[in-house]
């Protein structure tokens, strides 16, 4: 020993100082380990710290690392993988360390040492033969040899769990409790024990007398239930922030743009400007957390959209009935108040109309809609109406029985307005499903009102919309007419093209943007002869402008 001692760490010792290293009994100690064992822990120590204590070099022997370990409460908290390594072997060794071999094997087997699972008292008392409260004693025992040992890895590793556990102390830096800190000890040090038999067993441990061990383990439990309730919560919140994400990724697919996407108004410059009636049963407020106040819906279904919008993280923030758009139905002037207006945090502005899908194609919400398009097209903004899932697009591309469109078209041909009892015998032995009827509305241009039931044909127009009521409205421009085909509900173009400008607006896959399309007035999908109905209204229009 005192030629590995003197070669480590390049002292010679005096032959006075040789006699008394000599005589220790952790001399005789270090004796039992191996040489290579012994040699590499005091390289390793004198390398970490240029000392080489009699006492750390035989902790270092039996538990390689342990003599580094400190009360530093972050690394378990952040649960550092070598000190908690370290640390579960340490408690081997302790244990180990216990001198009577029943006693020894009872702490095996409650801690659930040498790959064997932890056991309770019940199961360690039918496996030796004796009472469960005779096991209880000789693990009192055993406690009690381990707190007033002074064998090396035992007296790390109280001096350890009194330093973490804080029993006897107050946690520096209004850190976590005793219980707090007890409960996480139990996982990082006896992950394979029951939380309400390690807790009271490490608080022994450290230090704390039987009483105010069971207190511990009492307060511990109640906060271990208390962070089951936390976790279920955030698991629940990170589902649906995960759900909330996907649904806005596929509607933000369906969204219509008009022009170069522009941002969305400051946060603080926004409010909103109609309150809700408190009293109609349907509205209510829902507290967002994203955007911490509380939030005023008018239906379930906008109570969804609202939801959706704080919890998908694509969206920074929105605010409802933002504005008054102005816009005019039934011959007369009526003010709208879109349902939503949401910034995206890749810094676009969208606005939202929450209807359920069916009743997209009712006529004052057509106006509406027509009204928005325009309120978006001014501004560069995006423009979807939906329901949370499904979306305004979704009926004008369903596919729709033909043979249900040739007979309510003809039926429409013949009677100019149809009751709902004559949709019904129009329609015969064929299923009549109300997105059917409101995918052809849309297509067809055909005016739907409820309350009572009326259809009638004709292509539905609308003026343009304004923040204020002295902006002037914009006239519309001609429908294009694509004879049979589909006809767009919304007829506020704003440019007749020349061939030449079709052409450039070409995209390189060869067809034409929806966007650009809806800026000539063409409807989407576009029909047949869109192109040549879009040259004959130009050339027309140059007809006129030529003098005489």
């Amino acid at each position: 020993m005192l030629a590995d001692w003197q070669e480590v760490t390049g002292h010679v010792l005096r032959p006075e100082r040789r006699e008394v290293f000599v005589a220790r009994q952790v001399v005789n100690d270090l004796a039992t380990v191996t040489a290579p064992v012994r040699q590499a822990a005091a390289r390793r120590l004198w390398q970490d710290s240029a000392r080489l204590l009699l006492d750390d070099w035989l902790l270092e022997c039996l538990c390689p690392g342990a003599v580094g370990l400190t009360g530093d409460w972050t690394l378990i908290a952040e649960r550092d993988a070598d000190t908690v390594l370290v640390l579960r072997e340490l408690a081997a060794v302790a244990v180990g360390e216990i001198p009577v071999e029943r006693d020894r094997e009872i702490m095996s087997r409650r801690l659930g040492l040498h790959d064997q699972p932890a056991q309770p008292q019940e199961k360690v008392a039918e496996a030796l033969g004796v009472s469960r409260e005779r096991i209880r004693q000789l693990q009192t025992r055993a406690l009690r040899g381990m707190v007033n040992t002074t064998a090396p890895a035992s007296r790390k590793l109280l001096k350890l769990l009194t330093d973490l556990s804080c029993v006897d102390n107050v946690p520096p830096d209004s850190g976590p409790s005793p219980d707090e800190r007890l409960l996480d000890l139990a996982e990082v040090l006896l992950p394979s024990v029951a939380p309400r038999q390690a807790v009271p067993l490490l608080a022994r441990l450290a230090g704390a007398h039987k009483v105010r061990a069971d207190n511990l383990a009492a307060e511990a439990m109640t906060l271990r239930t208390l962070r089951y309730d936390a976790f279920r919560r955030e698991a629940a919140r990170q589902g649906r922030i995960e759900r909330a994400t996907q649904r806005w990724a596929a509607l933000a697919a369906e969204v219509t743009w008009f022009g170069a996407p522009e941002p969305a108004p400051p946060r603080e410059e926004l409010e909103a400007l109609r309150e809700m009636d408190a009293d109609d049963g349907r509205s209510g407020v829902w507290h967002c957390p994203k955007l911490g106040r509380d939030v005023a819906y008018e239906s379930d279904t906008e109570l969804r959209v609202i939801q959706l919008l704080s919890f998908a993280e694509q969206i920074a923030y929105y605010q409802e009935q933002p504005f008054a758009v102005s816009y005019q139905f039934a011959g007369q002037q009526r003010t709208y108040y879109p349902d939503l207006l949401v910034a995206t945090t890749d810094g676009r502005c969208i606005l939202i109309e929450v209807k359920p899908v069916y009743e997209m194609a009712i006529a004052i919400n057509v106006a509406k809609y027509c009204a928005m398009e325009k309120f978006c097209r001014d501004r560069g903004w995006g423009l979807v109406a939906t329901d949370g899932n499904r979306t305004r697009s979704l009926l004008e591309n369903q596919s729709v029985d033909p043979r249900l469109d040739a007979a309510l078209s003809a039926a429409l041909d013949e009677h100019g307005e149809l009751t709902w009892p004559q949709v019904g015998a129009a329609a015969g032995s064929m299923p009549l499903d109300s997105m059917d009827l409101a995918a052809l509305i849309l297509r067809r241009g055909w005016v739907w009102h409820t309350r009572p039931y009326r259809l009638r044909a004709g292509t539905q127009t609308n003026t343009s919309s304004s923040l204020s009521e002295s902006a002037a409205p914009m006239l519309p421009v001609p429908a294009l007419n694509p004879g049979p085909g589909p006809v767009s509900s919304c007829t506020t173009g704003s440019v007749i093209p020349s061939p030449d400008d079709i052409e450039v607006a070409r995209t390189p896959a060869g067809g034409w943007p929806r966007d650009q399309l809806a800026v000539w007035g063409v409807p989407w999908p576009p029909p047949k002869g869109w192109k040549k109905k879009l040259i004959d209204q130009w050339k027309a229009e140059q007809r006129h402008k030529r003098p005489g």
